[in-house]
């Protein structure tokens, strides 16, 4: 039996409040051994993440499966607005398919799938934004360049800079010692002459960087709609980023940007007193921006053949470089 009128039917409209959304995975299934110290390492990510978006953005953390400790923080986190939506899963489902059900499930143009380790700094949600309003073909951006991979699924980048969409140059960078953090945490050596100079791109007086990672990194909400649709039962690593997220944004014919200044910091699973130090700098950005208007983003599909031909011909016109100098990796990934 129902009696009245539900008061919601009334007033059936929701307006729009965002046009940012942040997604952090979190998953701490014990407070020992490697996890020891990853709710401190964490605080940070979510803490700077809120402290540096603006009026537009929210953030959802997805628990994956964590013990009881890390549940109730959460929980902490959500009721005193840090956190603006929690998933929790009672079990790891895994890192892609935790995110990318997430990302599905969310109403904003712009989605930042971001590692639970990394540190923001003031400024970067801006600046992402910025290529995003100057490069209309940009599926991502990543807030930190790493000119190693500018060949790194850019097929459809370069293919823009061959037609001359966009306009290309290698360009040094002006901050060679964040770049540098940036590789020595992921046990990368830096080489200054080849690493420090950037593939840059430019469009309407905006300068990005070719290429981008996916620890961190911004993509239209669109985009999540033309990824593989299975799940990868995959709990993190074996190519799932690349199979799920990376290529498939390279095939649809839409541009894999970075900014041109690094923005975050990757802590790893231990606190550095660097990072203390940077998070102590860290500001409140009350900016409360327009809802951004981004044009419709078009996609297509670039094949294999096609992918290795752009690039070879990019790579005939433009890059006259010696060979890569050999990248010494401490940390493989798996």
């Amino acid at each position: 039996m129902r009696t009245g009128i539900n008061p919601a039917k009334l007033d059936s409209k929701i307006a729009q409040k965002y046009h940012h959304r942040i997604i952090i995975p979190v998953f701490i299934p014990e407070i020992s051994g490697y996890f020891q110290n990853l709710m401190e390492v964490y605080r940070l990510c979510i803490e700077s993440a809120f402290l540096t978006q603006h009026g537009r953005s929210a953030i959802t953390v997805v628990d994956n499966g964590s013990c009881d400790q890390v549940k109730s923080w959460l929980r902490e986190l959500q009721d005193q607005g840090i956190i603006e939506t929690l998933i929790t899963h009672k079990e790891n489902v895994g890192k892609i398919d935790a995110i990318i059900g997430a990302a599905r499930g969310c109403r904003e143009e712009l989605i930042t799938l971001s590692d639970s380790d990394i540190l923001f700094r003031n400024g970067w949600q801006e600046e992402v934004e910025k290529v995003f309003i100057a490069f209309p073909k940009a599926g991502s951006v990543a807030p930190f360049p790493i000119a190693r991979h500018m060949y790194y699924h850019s097929s459809s980048t370069q293919k823009a800079a061959l037609m001359g969409e966009i306009s290309f140059k290698f360009q040094e960078t002006s901050e060679h010692d964040m770049i540098k953090e940036v590789y020595d945490s992921y046990g990368w050596n830096y080489v200054p002459e080849y690493d420090g100079l950037l593939p840059v791109v430019s469009n309407k007086g905006q300068q990005a960087v070719m290429g981008s990672g996916h620890q961190v990194f911004t993509i239209r909400r669109d985009l999540f709609f033309k990824m593989p649709v299975e799940p990868s039962f995959i709990k993190i690593g074996s190519g799932s980023e690349l199979n799920w997220i990376d290529k498939p944004i390279n095939e649809l014919g839409t541009w894999r940007l970075s900014t041109l200044r690094t923005w975050v910091h990757h802590m790893g699973n231990q606190l550095t007193d660097e990072n203390n130090t940077a998070f102590s700098m860290v500001e409140k950005n009350d900016n409360v921006p327009e809802l951004i208007q981004l044009k419709e983003l078009k996609t297509g599909q670039i094949n294999q053949t096609n992918q290795r031909v752009f690039a070879k011909l990019f790579k005939l016109k433009n890059d006259s470089r010696p060979p890569a100098p050999e990248l010494t990796v401490q940390f493989k990934s798996l």
